[in-house]
């Protein structure tokens, strides 16, 4: 967006005071002045309400039908520095929610104020930008009734130079471009309450590290990302595999390097599909068990989201090898897995015009059915069938404005081992601004 496409509605508010205040209304009898003064005036400040309301709207974050419009594999809101005139800008979202398990009688019922999240962006040209999240998890960094704590979190921030469409380059604490919700995890766009288990555990969403790498759209509807990033730390690895290895840029040891790249392509207006692969080492110089060993970790996703009319499906399946894993699992004491498979699919479809529902409004109805094998083979023990998880979501959501969304869904859960689950039902919403 250029200085001067921004500044026509400016203009056009300050014409409209010119031209109001210099002619006013046509000539009227004395008798009838003080009414016609009042009359002129209120309608002076209807066109200024329309105005700004007008501008307001001009800037706003796509509608929820675009919800995939964003700029360079953000999320609309933390793309809003990329659209803007150079100089600060802010955004953000919110989701909180209720919790009530429904098999499992001796799980708690329990509510949480999720995340609030802050967007900050700084253009210091047409071509040169910073942009950054700052995550509050759980409301506060104190404990809680089950002695856990929130946390305070650089979720991204890099430098961006924005050397043309084709080519842009990113550097700092990066979002690894894998799945959907890693990238576009704003609670409008996407379904449910929570995010898919998938995109938690084998994708372990939100995924960040440090790292330097090249992005761009060298033609319509064609997007990739390509970076080199610290590696994991398999030190921390476990029982469910990578997540609690992530580094966050939190003095991460860099030893050793992983490589992701991402391709996304719209095949048609109705379809588009991508993937990614990311792959290191994760031993970062430290012994296993009494060994040096390697300990690479890949991991490789690929999905599809398609639109027609009302309705919106998505598909995805992720996949994960964690190299020397028995070494590993005799160093951390727990059983880490050597492979992992994990795959959804997830229809919805938007009700408003059967329910007449006003414009501007929306009303969704949507299910999602998930497996998720986390121990899919183990090197030297047996698996936890437990962690063979296959579960069924149903939901609904309401969006009585394009940027605020109130959620309910069930979850039915299963697993191999027969065990206890807790099927939750969950009521929230979020917001983006």
């Amino acid at each position: 967006m250029n200085r001067k496409s921004s500044l026509q509605p400016l203009r056009g508010m300050l014409m409209a005071v010119v031209v109001l205040g210099l002619t006013g209304p046509a000539p009227v009898r004395a008798s009838d002045d003080a009414d016609a003064r009042i009359d002129a005036l209120t309608y002076t400040v209807e066109v200024l309400t329309e105005t700004v309301r007008q501008m307001r709207e001009d800037r706003a974050i796509p509608a929820t039908d675009q919800e995939l419009e964003s700029v360079s594999g953000l999320g609309p809101a933390a793309s809003k520095v990329y659209g803007a005139t150079p100089g600060l800008s802010l955004g953000g979202y919110g989701e909180f929610y209720f919790d009530a398990p429904t098999a499992d009688n001796s799980a708690a019922r329990s509510a949480d104020y999720h995340r609030f999240i802050t967007y900050v962006g700084y253009k210091f040209n047409d071509r040169i930008l910073m942009n950054t999240e700052l995550e509050y998890e759980h409301a506060t960094t104190g404990t809680n009734a089950a002695g856990s704590a929130g946390s305070v979190s650089v979720e991204f921030s890099y430098l961006d130079f924005l050397l043309s469409d084709d080519v842009g380059v990113r550097a700092g604490n990066l979002l690894v471009p894998m799945g959907f919700v890693n990238r576009i995890h704003e609670p409008p766009f996407f379904r449910g309450t929570f995010r898919p288990m998938v995109e938690q555990q084998i994708i372990p969403s939100t995924w960040r590290e440090l790292g330097l790498g090249i992005h761009g759209e060298p033609a319509s509807g064609v997007r990739y990302e390509a970076y080199v990033v610290n590696g994991f730390d398999a030190k921390r690895y476990g029982e469910k595999g990578v997540r609690d290895a992530r580094q966050k840029g939190n003095r991460a040891l860099f030893e050793d390097v992983g490589g992701v790249v991402s391709l996304d392509v719209d095949v048609m207006p109705e379809l588009s599909v991508g993937g990614s692969v990311f792959s290191g080492g994760a031993d970062q110089g430290q012994k296993f068990d009494g060994e040096d060993i390697s300990a690479r970790t890949t991991i490789a996703e690929a999905h599809a989201d398609a639109r027609h009319r009302g309705f919106r499906g998505r598909a995805l399946v992720a996949t994960s090898s964690i190299g020397d894993s028995r070494q590993i699992s005799a160093d951390v004491g727990e059983t880490v897995p050597e492979r992992q498979l994990g795959w959804y699919v997830e229809g919805g479809y938007n009700v408003s015009s059967v329910l007449s529902v006003p414009a501007g409004q929306a009303v969704h109805v949507w299910t999602r059915y998930e497996m998720v094998d986390l121990q899919r083979k183990v090197d030297g023990a047996a698996s936890d069938p437990a962690l063979d998880q296959r579960s069924l979501t149903v939901g609904v959501e309401y969006l009585p404005h394009a940027q605020v969304v109130l959620k309910a869904d069930w979850t039915f859960q299963d697993n191999e081992a027969g065990t206890t689950t807790e099927d939750p039902l969950r009521v929230g919403a979020g917001f983006v601004f």
